[in-house]
């Protein structure tokens, strides 16, 4: 067990046993996912500054325990597809079956070709863009600000102007202070005034911060990417089975490389949800004290948070997995 899970179980266990099991979630904030978080459960928390805060990041939490069933549910279903191409059995959990269908791929290149030089699977990678401005707009709300005055960095490329340093290639002009009037390729350390292709790096408080990164990152669109086979000097030995190898690559890659992608950012949203969590858990005594009768009430909110914690991070883990491993067999490389 994690530092982090024991602080967290340590801190919650009384609190569990004197309670019970955190509500199911059906509010409109939560429900749909595997630990029912719901931030309507405790009625209006957002009345001070401290429930304001934690209602974003509860909602963040309630939208991450979702979203992640639906990346993985994705991975599982092309592999499914994958599978019945290549021939094997579609059923049993994610590892499972995309363990099976990397094994059936991996068997039927190597016998259906005869390998003089070497057949490689080539893909554009997927460009997943991030909305600045909707991350912006979330810790402005948490925070009660100015949506303008929220500082948020670009980590990627700036598909647009760069209203301040450009670490990395400004392609156009650069003006006062380094402002990169065009594309930045790099890190925009500003507004990034078009799309973000990478991750929003907020600065703000902890939660705010959590929230609004971990939000952004579920918001992320990533392009499905162009497969293609290239066969360099092969022969080929059994075409049934080359050509079932071709369908499960055209029918199961590009989904499980556009959700590795996206896996990618939102695991690294994670990382931080996960440290805020144990800060809460660390000060759950005093969250009772600043919200009153509402304060057990959303401890037992961020003890579903924890309940979800282990299963969200494999469920990121697994699609990430599967998208490394799925490439490996096919060949596969970026260009």
């Amino acid at each position: 067990m994690s530092l982090v899970r024991a602080l967290i179980v340590s801190s919650f266990a009384a609190m569990l046993i004197s309670c019970g099991p955190p509500p199911k979630g059906s509010g409109g904030g939560g429900g749909g996912g595997g630990a029912g978080i719901d931030p309507d459960a405790c009625g209006n928390i957002s009345t001070s500054d401290v429930g304001r805060k934690l209602y974003q990041f509860l909602s963040a939490s309630a939208e991450l325990d979702r979203a992640t069933l639906q990346l993985e549910g994705s991975v599982r279903d092309a592999c499914q597809r994958m599978a019945t191409e290549l021939g094997v059995a579609a059923d049993g959990d994610t590892r499972t079956v995309c363990k099976a269908a990397v094994a059936a791929l991996e068997a039927n290149l190597q016998v259906s070709v005869s390998q003089e030089t070497h057949l490689v699977t080539k893909y554009d990678p997927p460009v997943c863009t991030t909305e600045i401005d909707f991350a912006a707009s979330i810790v402005a709300e948490c925070e009660a600000t100015v949506q303008a005055d929220v500082a948020v960095t670009c980590e990627g490329s700036c598909g647009g102007t760069c209203s301040g340093t450009c670490e990395g290639t400004c392609q156009g002009a650069t003006g006062a202070g380094g402002e990169c009037n065009g594309v930045c390729e790099g890190s925009c350390r500003g507004r990034c005034s078009a799309d973000c292709r990478g991750y929003a790096d907020v600065q703000a408080s902890a939660q705010c911060e959590a929230s609004a990164e971990l939000r952004a990152s579920l918001r992320t669109e990533c392009s499905e990417p162009k497969v293609r086979v290239v066969q360099e000097t092969v022969t080929i030995v059994d075409d049934a089975k080359f050509q079932a190898a071709m369908r499960a690559i055209d029918t199961g890659m590009p989904t499980i490389l556009q959700v590795g992608a996206k896996a990618e950012l939102t695991g690294k949203a994670i990382v931080l949800w996960v440290k805020t969590l144990a800060s809460l858990v660390k000060s759950s005594g005093e969250l009772v004290g600043q919200l009153g009768d509402k304060g057990v009430c959303v401890g037992l909110q961020l003890a579903g948070a924890f309940a979800a914690a282990a299963q969200v991070e494999a469920r990121v883990s697994i699609s990430i997995e599967v998208s490394a491993d799925i490439s490996a067999s096919a060949g596969g490389s970026a260009q």
